[in-house]
């Protein structure tokens, strides 16, 4: 075999091993809240998941999104249990919704600190009043 060969197959199980193992351990939601975008699973009223992707941010070290009259919002309305999905590695969450105008403007806050010109140019109202929903997510340990 070829030097060429061997080194192909020498990189080949080192991606294999590394992502195998990356796959098994769940995602620590302040590292994804750290991503620029996440995917979060709910489930429809027929029971059919819902994948979404999202922006995340974390406020005080709990990671936290918004929406507006989202499908997946309305699922979250009616199961608050989620998962957050980084990379095809799945978390477990439950969603606590957040009803205080002010800690509503520290959510936008970090959007944007986090999202930047990309917040401003997609993202008006007055801090605290961007969206209509806004969500702390918490992990757990159970599945959906």
């Amino acid at each position: 075999m070829s030097r060429f060969s061997w080194i192909a197959v020498a990189a080949g199980l080192a991606c294999v091993s590394g992502s195998a193992a990356a796959d098994n351990d769940p995602i620590d939601l302040q590292a994804a809240a750290e991503r620029w975008s996440v995917h979060i699973v709910t489930r429809d009223r027929d029971g059919d998941e819902r994948v979404t992707r999202i922006w995340i941010a974390a406020l005080n070290g709990v990671s936290v999104i918004r929406t507006g009259d989202s499908r997946w919002w309305r699922n979250l309305e009616r199961d608050r249990n989620c998962r957050i999905q980084v990379s095809g590695t799945d978390t477990p969450a439950r969603v606590e919704f957040v009803s205080e105008r002010e800690e509503k403007a520290r959510i936008d806050d970090v959007f944007l600190e986090k999202y930047g010109w990309q917040e401003r140019v997609f993202i008006w109202g007055d801090r605290g009043e961007t969206h209509e929903n806004y969500l702390r997510v918490h992990a757990v340990a159970t599945t959906l």
